[in-house]
């Protein structure tokens, strides 16, 4: 009998197989590189879109559905491959070299046509991809959830008999990194900024939100819709353009404009986001691991209220860590906290008087967004003009001066002996 006619019936339930295998390899491999953003842009692009961005809800699910396909699939090829290679050995023109010639191939063709190939086309253009694959893997999806339960049940056995013996690994040890910094360079000054930038890194756990934000009272709040025109005024300090709803104050929206390439401000409505919102009473290590998990870069911090009172922006975390506060584009008129001689300091009104407290070893205010000056404005019962001064544990604050934008500049000395610790009124 003719080898091609052994041969040719079977190829196309092999390359129905093989198509079957590329849909769910390309499937893996384009929803999960996806990126949060771009599952807000699957999300926004109809039925498909969303039956695709509802997948990644359940990732576990998802993978095991597909891995469970992909197995069927590729048993059925081998199974219909090892019985053609059978038939050719058999076969008077056919022989062992043949048949092992026609495994070898099927092999070849499934791992390039049904893996390496469809990977590499579903990672260049994975939102594309999702969008048009979302319905039909949710159906499969679908047919294979009863087994799936089960299928778990017996990963979850197997992996107990066979690795029983996992442990947790040890907490982090601050001190061993500390070590390892230390002789990981010989400069010094080096060593004594990744030090410092540890000593956040670890504080930002303990440290409230209000102290790192950007007052509302300094923020420059636009209006949607985005035009074009507003391109034509100054930017903001830090580059952010924060927008709120026509009759309201409550920020909902922002772009980063230092971010955007040319091209990309040409259609700058395109490119706004809106923002995550983290109460007052929040740490700053958890405003960034939802700004990591959400892909964006701006939180609006609000009080119980429900209203804004400040901005956090990655760029404001990432500034705190590498630069320290005083780098705050905010505050470049004027230093945050300066030490004019030994022991006094000069720290300007809207300073985190948390902020101050830690620096003071005093114990930290209580309250929401509470800046120096209104601290002050608490001991002393009254809105804080020039020459008023205030008691603060063993410390005096004196109003010495008010900048140009209407910041007041205060005064702290430690208080002596002779002091007699009167409040002014």
């Amino acid at each position: 009998m003719n080898v091609w006619a052994l041969v040719w019936p079977w190829l196309i339930p092999m390359a129905a197989l093989i198509v079957l295998s590329a849909f769910f390899s390309s499937s893996e491999a384009a929803l999960f590189s996806l990126r949060a953003r771009d599952r807000r842009t699957l999300a926004r692009r109809g039925a498909a879109g969303r039956a695709a961005d509802a997948l990644l809800d359940h990732p576990e699910r998802l993978l095991s559905a597909i891995l469970f396909w992909n197995l069927l699939v590729n048993m059925l090829y081998f199974g219909i491959a090892s019985i053609v290679g059978g038939r050719l050995e058999r076969a008077e023109q056919g022989g062992g070299a043949a048949a092992i010639g026609f495994t070898v191939a099927s092999l070849l063709a499934i791992i390039f046509c049904s893996e390496m190939l469809p990977k590499s086309l579903a990672v260049v253009s994975p939102v594309r991809l999702s969008y048009f694959i979302g319905a039909p893997l949710a159906l499969a999806v679908r047919v294979v959830s009863p087994l799936l339960p089960g299928i778990s049940i017996a990963n979850l056995f197997a992996r107990r008999l066979i690795w029983p013996g996992f442990k947790p690994e040890a907490d982090l040890d601050l001190t061993d990194i500390e070590r390892a910094i230390d002789l990981g360079t010989g400069d010094a000054a080096l060593a004594a900024r990744e030090r410092t930038m540890l000593q956040q890194l670890v504080q930002m756990a303990d440290t409230r939100v209000g102290e790192w934000m950007c007052p509302r009272s300094q923020l420059r709040i636009d209006t949607l819709p985005v035009e074009q025109s507003i391109l034509q005024q100054p930017l903001p300090p830090d580059g952010y353009l924060l927008f709120a709803e026509s009759g309201t104050e409550e920020v909902v929206a922002a772009v980063a404009v230092r971010r955007l390439r040319p091209s990309q401000i040409d259609d700058l409505a395109s490119w706004v986001e809106s923002v995550l919102y983290v109460p007052w009473s929040a740490t700053v290590s958890h405003a960034l691991d939802v700004m990591c998990q959400q892909d964006r870069h701006v939180a609006a911090v609000v009080n119980e209220y429900g209203e804004t009172i400040g901005v956090l922006t990655m760029d404001d975390i990432m500034r705190q860590l590498l630069s320290g506060p005083d780098r705050n584009p905010y505050h470049a008129a004027h230093t945050q906290i300066e030490e004019i001689e030994p022991g006094v300091l000069r720290v300007s009104g809207t300073t985190s008087a948390r902020r101050l407290a830690k620096q003071l070893g005093l114990p930290r205010p209580e309250g929401r967004n509470v800046t120096v000056t209104g601290w002050m404005q608490r001991l002393n019962e009254r809105v804080p003009r020039v020459g008023d001064t205030c008691v603060w544990e063993n410390y005096q604050l004196t109003v010495c001066g008010e900048y140009e934008d209407a910041t007041l500049s205060i005064e702290i000395r430690p208080l002596t002996d002779g002091s007699d610790g009167e409040r002014a009124r």
